[in-house]
């Protein structure tokens, strides 16, 4: 009994003992794991950069993807009934009032700040960029220039049929007027 596992292998000149690798085995195991460590860092070499959503150039954060997102963005919206499409920000848009804007837009608006969906840059970008339509990109001069200040208005307090942007219609005038101002910080 004693002999068969500690037999000798004329051929390695070792003794043979179950469960446990000889020097030769050793050896050939360090070869194996260098030419897997070498393989595994070629293909990463060769994969390049990763990529961000659908190709988009930026970084991706925990706050969605930087860059300049997609624009122009096709978007069919309800417009606004005309005399709230034509009302103006009754704010004059000072520097307090463009952070103020900002801080609901980055953290305060409730249930789910801007920032998740549209990005925290505006880009339409944000957590949840994956969306359908995907959300609108404020940063986009080509698109934003065409949005009156009463639209936005108007979609911030009802939301936009056939989208992911829900009615807000608890926020008060004031601070949507604030985040639209924000908003247009943003265009700049």
């Amino acid at each position: 009994m004693t002999e068969d596992l500690f037999s000798s292998n004329p051929k390695l000149k070792t003794r043979v003992v179950p469960g446990v690798l000889n020097p030769l085995q050793r050896h050939w195991l360090r070869i194996l794991f260098v030419v897997l460590l070498i393989i595994f860092s070629v293909t990463e070499l060769f994969a390049g950069p990763a990529m961000n959503f659908r190709g988009m150039r930026g970084q991706q954060s925990s706050d969605g993807y930087s860059g300049p997102g997609i624009c122009p963005q096709p978007r069919f919206t309800v417009k606004a009934p005309a005399e709230i499409f034509s009302l103006k920000n009754p704010y004059k848009g000072t520097t307090a009032e463009i952070y103020e804007g900002e801080s609901y837009y980055q953290r305060d608006v409730q249930p789910t700040a801007c920032k998740v969906c549209h990005g925290k840059a505006g880009n339409g970008m944000g957590m949840m960029h994956g969306l359908r339509p995907q959300p609108r990109n404020f940063i986009c001069k080509e698109v934003m220039k065409d949005i009156s200040d009463g639209q936005m208005y108007w979609i911030i307090k009802n939301g936009s049929q056939g989208t992911a942007m829900s009615a807000y219609g608890h926020l008060p005038d004031e601070v949507v007027w604030k985040i639209i101002l924000y908003i247009r910080s943003l265009e700049k």
